[in-house]
């Protein structure tokens, strides 16, 4: 994929070489232009044509809201993530209805950053691979920070299959071995030996050890009693 060009509209030079350097961290991405203002940014969209804007919202003599609206008004074939301090509904509501494709919130961390250009450059990419889009390519673009928010398990453990588990151990709470819990689920044993893992990591499950005549302990599991409602935030 060719680089993707980004005009950088703050007015707190700071903040802009904090964008730009985080822009520095990230393939596939470049600073194309940075302007002060949304007049400047204007004037220059003239003749530079980035396919990201990053936009702040107070800014001296053309504010960002204003400036999104003109951007649009023009026709501009630019996408654009507002980046301000700006946390009001009202505003909020409006940049989407303008069409802005992320909103993030100052102070930010580079994480947030980093996800909200990852996410753009996905969609960029989807949009040069297809013709014609299925329902769950558009919903793995559109909503994946929902999705990764929603369940931040670790790889190779999917929701389906804790909820499962969780609501037998919900009903069973006696202490299991993986080997009784796997057969009572349908999953292996060393899947079920996984999953227990991570809920005793979690301090959703105990963990008892049973130890015989020879050999290792066994580990044996049960729901924690302080568990009424399970969480796997």
């Amino acid at each position: 994929m060719k680089e993707i060009s980004v005009l950088i509209v703050e007015d707190d030079p700071m903040v802009q070489e904090i964008n730009k350097r985080f822009i520095a961290k990230l393939k596939d991405f470049r600073v194309l232009a940075v302007a002060s203002h949304g007049e400047e940014a204007l004037k220059m969209l003239e003749t530079v044509k980035p396919q990201l804007i990053l936009l702040d919202i107070f800014m001296p003599r053309v504010d960002g809201l204003t400036t999104l609206k003109e951007i649009r008004k023009r026709g501009v074939n630019s996408d654009v993530i507002l980046i301000t301090a700006d946390k009001s509904v009202q505003t909020v509501q409006e940049a989407i209805r303008y069409g802005v494709v992320d909103y993030i919130i100052k102070p930010f961390k580079f994480d947030r950053f980093k996800e909200a250009l990852q996410n753009y450059k996905r969609f960029k990419e989807k949009l040069q691979e297809t013709e014609v889009f299925q329902q769950k390519d558009l919903d793995s673009i559109l909503y994946a920070s929902q999705e990764q928010e929603e369940n931040p398990l670790p790889k190779g453990l999917n929701q389906v299959t804790l909820d499962s588990i969780l609501n037998y151990l919900r009903q069973h709470t006696e202490y299991l071995t993986s080997m009784e819990l796997a057969q009572a689920v349908g999953i292996a044993r060393v899947t079920a030996r996984r999953y227990m893992e991570y809920l005793a990591e979690k301090r959703i499950v105990d963990i008892e050890l049973e130890y015989g005549s020879v050999g290792r302990p066994i580990h044996k599991f049960r729901i924690s009693e302080d568990q009424n409602s399970i969480s796997t935030d």
